[in-house]
């Protein structure tokens, strides 16, 4: 099992700012490009029992406990689960928040959820088999795992342009090399590059089979500040089945 705990501390000195960019409205990809997919691939879940794994401060859980779902959410930062807390308590919504480290063995019993959810998460934890294996374990055999990652193919800092400042493409190099690198859009916190044909292989080996890829687009119309994620994706979303 890898050593999860530098990066959950520089999760927990990112968490504020991690709330408050995700707050605001401007902040349009959480709100137009990934939690709609997210919701679209696990479907309904009224009535259902559903992971937030990773849940941050607690968007996600929330509005799934909106849609009818009795959602457990989990994080294995500190801070992210005092912010889901009070989200969740602001809200009144019906979510049980613990703290677990996906890297570890989670305290859940087996066969207990008909979905999961892992939203912007496994790109950020050292190594990813445990948390696969661990949802594979507390998943129903109907039910289905929805997680979603920064596209690995087109996550890099630079965009050519063109003279008037538009982005134009992304130059991909050593794509395939496994890799760590550090990030500073809301605080220090250490990205993991790892091939689509990685994540294949350790769904695989978890005994999760891909039912559904999708590389999502905006829900609203296409403008000048988003025409570039109509080219090129910014995510990946995809929607595992256990086999």
């Amino acid at each position: 099992m890898a050593d999860s705990h530098d990066d959950l501390d520089m999760w927990d000195a990112a968490a504020e700012r991690y709330e408050e960019v995700l707050a605001d409205e401007s902040h349009w990809r959480q709100r137009l490009v990934l939690r709609p997919a997210v919701l679209d691939l696990l479907g309904e879940v009224a009535g259902q029992e559903v992971l937030d794994a990773g849940c941050g401060p607690g968007f996600l859980s929330v509005e799934l406990a909106a849609r009818g779902a009795r959602v457990t959410a989990l994080d294995g930062a500190q801070k992210m689960v005092a912010l889901a807390r009070q989200r969740v308590a602001t809200a009144s919504a019906q979510v049980t928040v613990l703290l677990a480290d996906l890297c570890r063995e989670l305290p859940l019993p087996s066969d207990a959820f008909d979905a999961i959810a892992c939203n912007m998460v496994l790109m950020d934890i050292p190594e990813i088999g445990t948390a696969l294996s661990e949802f594979r374990r507390v998943l129903r055999p109907s039910g289905r795992l929805v997680f979603s990652i920064t596209h690995p193919c087109f996550f890099m800092w630079f965009w050519e342009r063109n003279q008037a400042g538009n982005k134009l493409f992304k130059p991909v190099d050593d794509y395939l090399t496994i890799r760590s690198d550090m990030n500073e859009f809301w605080g220090a916190t250490r990205h993991y590059h790892r091939p689509l044909s990685y994540y294949i292989a350790e769904m695989n080996s978890a005994r999760f089979v891909v039912d559904m890829l999708v590389e999502p687009v905006p829900v609203s119309p296409r403008t000048p500040e988003n025409e570039h994620v109509w080219r090129i994706p910014d995510f990946v979303v995809i929607r595992a089945l256990p086999r």
